[in-house]
């Protein structure tokens, strides 16, 4: 599908998996469907998807341990109900971060400045967000070789050694960052990176599959939205 088509069905699914109601068993049901067929579409690496529920587990488990905070203050409720909402921002955090991150992956630095031409969205917030997208993996992939330069040499082992690796490195790794930084900027000034409208660089038309495919995640939404909605359930 077109670059814009897959950014506008992340953010319908994305929605759909926050508003799911996690009261009940089918809810759980209902919410775990979306998030792997999601996963089945966007085929992210199983890597990826391991390291996503990994860090998943290690940021929203700590919640669990506000529980007895809630018991204590909440009067005559049991456990069940003094877990239930470090419960849903488990449950939904796990859920929005593999929507995410299996949205991102299925999208090069390229495509997703296609789809954010397309989108309603204003062009300098199009701009920004491209260009965070290309100086993150820039500065990761900086970060990387001086880690291999550095373990390569002995940089890491005793102490004493870490300790001075650590305290010098702010004087190789800045400038090494900085320098990595003006020539990616160079680079995309002379590729017309400066140019007032950045569509002029091409864009994905919109095809019949991609408008489909938004129509179904919009039914998705409004389907799960309903539910809850109906059921008055949380």
């Amino acid at each position: 599908m077109a670059p814009q088509s897959r950014i506008l069905c992340g953010i319908l699914v994305f929605s759909a998996s926050m508003c799911a109601p996690l009261s009940s068993l089918l809810g759980l049901a209902g919410l775990t469907g979306i998030v792997a067929l999601w996963l089945v579409v966007s085929l992210p690496p199983a890597r990826l998807v391991g390291s996503t529920l990994v860090l998943g587990l290690i940021l929203f488990l700590p919640y669990f341990l506000l529980t007895p905070l809630v018991l204590g203050q909440g009067g005559h409720i049991g456990w069940l109900e003094a877990a239930a909402v470090p419960w849903r921002i488990f449950v939904r955090g796990l859920a929005g971060m593999q929507v995410s991150v299996a949205t991102i992956s299925a999208l090069s630095a390229g495509e997703l400045r296609q789809g954010m031409m397309r989108l309603p969205i204003p062009s300098v917030v199009s701009a920004i967000l491209v260009q965070i997208v290309q100086q993150t993996s820039t500065l990761l992939g900086e970060t990387g070789r001086i880690s291999q330069s550095m373990t390569v040499r002995g940089g890491t082992g005793a102490l004493a050694g870490n300790w001075r690796v650590l305290v010098s490195l702010p004087r190789v790794w800045l400038p090494r960052v900085m320098g990595r930084a003006e020539r990616v900027a160079d680079a995309m000034e002379m590729r017309g990176y400066l140019e007032e409208d950045l569509a002029v660089m091409g864009v994905a038309p919109w095809k019949s599959r991609d408008l489909l495919a938004v129509v179904g995640c919009v039914v998705l939404l409004g389907a799960v939205v309903s539910w809850r909605w109906v059921g008055g359930v949380s």
